[in-house]
């Protein structure tokens, strides 16, 4: 039932017109209601089935390496990997880990909150990260096309307040053993190259700390290369537009032949910095 806005009194069905004192009625637009779309999670634990809750999170580390293996390595050697898991002594940590993860999730799971989902993702995510780090660097040496240094590994479960992030990115890609030119003290750095990167593609914000600059061009004009901030990497590949995705907004890293696609955006250095810039922009990507 409505009433008049201006009389007030009870409206007849269908009523264009208030029959009291012939105000024209307002129709009121009904629109459908949208209901919020409900997340999907990423790894999802059967919490009825507490025994059960390792065995999972093992199978879903197992898709992650699989896909990391993918991103950054020789796929072909995938069977030698999951050997080596089985076979090393990670199997150890392995085991040990994955029922400390399956107790977390469980607290994480009696709060009964409505973003548990997230929380199990997020946690799952950010831990198995360090475990491929750390199981790809010690165990899989001999196996891997792309190496990251030991140095790396101890940036793992730490906050960006808590280091030096410049600091971090140059030891994951260890640059100083690629044919890259790049600059980290931007006092040095001749002043047309830093003019020419920030022309082209390296748009900060007013206070965002750039922590290093790559130069990829031929002649040394950087009109061409990619940057990493405190924030988000910025690029500009040949003949293509200027890109610039945040960490925490990096969806997707896949390795196609030679070249990255983050978020299907084309990236590319060489075969190296690509498969070490997978292992960084994950880390980078956990901490944010």
């Amino acid at each position: 039932m409505r009433n008049c806005q201006f009389c007030n009194i009870e409206l007849l069905d269908d009523a264009r017109f208030c029959h009291h004192c012939g105000a024209k009625v307002k129709v009121q637009q009904s629109t459908p209601s949208e209901e919020p779309l409900q997340y999907k999670a990423k790894y999802p634990l059967d919490f009825r089935k507490i025994k059960g809750l390792s065995s999972t999170i093992k199978q879903y580390f197992i898709q992650a390496l699989d896909q990391r293996i993918k991103e950054t390595q020789n796929p072909k050697r995938k069977k030698d990997y999951m050997n080596r898991l089985m076979q090393s002594e990670f199997q150890q940590v392995f085991d040990l880990r994955t029922r400390q993860l399956a107790e977390e999730a469980y607290t994480i799971h009696i709060t009964q909150k409505p973003t548990i989902p997230q929380e199990v993702d997020l946690l799952l995510s950010k831990s198995f990260d360090g475990l491929l780090d750390y199981f790809m660097v010690k165990y899989c040496s001999d196996l891997n096309e792309v190496n990251i240094p030991d140095e790396a590994l101890k940036y793992e479960g730490q906050k960006k307040a808590d280091f030096d992030l410049q600091k971090m990115v140059v030891d994951f890609l260890d640059l100083k053993n690629e044919e890259v030119k790049i600059y980290t003290d931007f006092i040095k750095m001749p002043l047309r190259k830093l003019q020419n990167a920030s022309r082209n593609f390296l748009f900060p914000a007013k206070d965002e700390k750039v922590l290093l600059v790559a130069d990829q061009t031929v002649f040394g004009t950087c009109r061409e290369g990619f940057a990493l901030t405190e924030d988000a990497i910025y690029w500009k590949a040949h003949f293509k537009d200027a890109q610039k995705i945040f960490y925490h907004q990096i969806d997707s890293i896949k390795k196609e032949k030679d070249w990255l696609l983050i978020n299907d955006i084309f990236f590319n250095v060489n075969p190296s910095v690509n498969g070490k810039m997978v292992f960084l922009l994950n880390r980078l990507k956990a901490m944010d």
